[in-house]
């Protein structure tokens, strides 16, 4: 694996460290600090994420244009500026000024976002591909698990000021440690070229020129495949998203699993991905990714249809609680795969990052929509079961769009 794939993993890591010390608590501040009800908080969360959707697209098409490292540095440091105003707002007790930082940070990083897979495609081709994502995903979640479990420890010490402070100290120690070590990827290469600041010597091959941003959105918007890929990934944030506020809520106060219990469970999470990333992604290597992502949903409606019989029928609700982390983890681990590899292998020559903001937009309004799709089913119905099987039912449309995708996608572009 090239060594900057390598060094992007750790940089990822030390960046997730410090926004897991305060990012997974921010509700428990919302509620407990400033006194805000449950219902706002939701709507405070949900219309921050919708602000922020468009700019995966954007950010796509910034780094096709504006490079990959440059990009990611000024996203880094962003954050790490926005997280020390965040810090002051929590100090001073201002809602105002904690929601100006999130949008300011969220929006500068979210524009940085598809920069990162842009990155990682520039330096790897095929399985290489599929192993770079894997590594960076795997310091991810490692850096994740770190700070979850170190942030609950700090806030109590030294408040949520304190931890919020101390988080962007260690981003910036992420984005100084990335601006020291990183190298300019290919396409940064052949874009200084382009400006004339290379010696004939360094000139890499030219690639297509850039488009305009109006020929790289019509590009995406003929592309039928693409499309199809796209409908389908939408689908199955639907299923995913359950996982993120629905599951949660199910599991404490349908199943009565306890909130020690529920953080054992998240914790045992974080441990299959750090230690399981690997071994699933070599498993499956040379498969279709079409494939994959169709095993990784299946494994979800396994996992959540479980959940519901166990809550229908009462039977053993803590240990089916475990055996659902581990498998809806395990099924995560598929599905990331061709999340993160697929739309950098589809897409046309000086295009993958606006392919990558494509997929991460829809993405990020299919959790939108999840959370929201969720919370409105476990209000209608109180039957376990019958939630489920509500929940779980995008899943069908997309293993039908998947499964089609996988006969138009080109051979080299769906192998893992």
């Amino acid at each position: 694996m090239n060594r900057n794939l390598r060094l992007l993993g750790v940089g990822v890591g030390i960046r997730m460290l410090g926004n897991a010390l305060y990012n997974p608590f921010l509700a428990l501040f919302l509620l407990n600090v400033l006194h805000i009800g449950y219902v706002e908080i939701g709507i405070i969360i949900a219309a921050v994420g919708v602000v922020l959707i468009p700019f995966n697209y954007l950010g796509g098409l910034v780094t096709d244009r504006f490079g990959r490292r440059r990009l990611i540095l000024i996203g880094l440091v962003a954050e790490c500026a926005a997280t020390a105003g965040l810090a002051y707002s929590f100090a001073i007790l201002s809602l105002a000024g904690a929601i100006a930082a999130a949008l300011a940070g969220g929006i500068v990083t979210t524009v940085a976002g598809p920069a990162f897979s842009a990155y990682i495609a520039d330096f790897a081709e095929g399985s290489e591909r599929t192993r770079g994502f894997t590594f960076y995903r795997i310091g991810f979640n490692a850096g994740y698990s770190a700070g979850v479990t170190i942030g609950g420890i700090l806030i109590t010490v030294v408040g949520f000021a304190g931890a919020v402070a101390v988080a962007a100290v260690i981003i910036g120690s992420g984005a100084a440690f990335l601006g020291l070590s990183l190298d300019l990827s290919p396409r940064d290469i052949e874009l200084g070229e382009r400006r004339g600041r290379l010696p004939d010597s360094s000139r890499p091959p030219l690639r297509p020129p850039s488009r305009s941003i109006r020929e790289s959105f019509a590009l995406l918007a003929h592309d039928r495949v693409a499309l199809e890929v796209l409908v389908a990934v939408g689908l199955t944030a639907l299923v995913l998203g359950q996982w993120g506020v629905t599951f949660p809520l199910y599991v404490h106060n349908v199943l009565g699993i306890s909130y020690s219990l529920l953080g054992a469970g998240l914790a045992l999470n974080g441990l299959v991905v750090v230690f399981g990333q690997t071994a699933t992604t070599e498993s499956v290597i040379g498969r279709r990714h079409t494939s994959i992502a169709i095993m990784g949903i299946g494994l979800y409606v396994v996992a959540f249809l479980g959940l519901g019989a166990a809550g229908l029928f009462g039977f053993g609700p803590t240990i089916v609680f475990f055996v659902a982390v581990v498998v809806l983890t395990f099924g995560e681990n598929l599905v990331t795969i061709p999340q993160a590899t697929l739309p950098s292998n589809i897409a046309p020559a000086g295009e993958v990052g606006s392919y990558n903001g494509a997929f991460g937009a829809v993405g990020g309004i299919g959790f939108i929509v999840s959370v929201l799709v969720g919370t409105v089913v476990l209000s209608l119905t109180s039957n376990p079961l019958v939630i489920w099987l509500l929940l779980v039912t995008p899943a069908v449309p997309a293993f039908l769009l998947f499964r089609d995708a996988g006969h138009r996608i080109p051979a080299a572009a769906n192998r893992a």
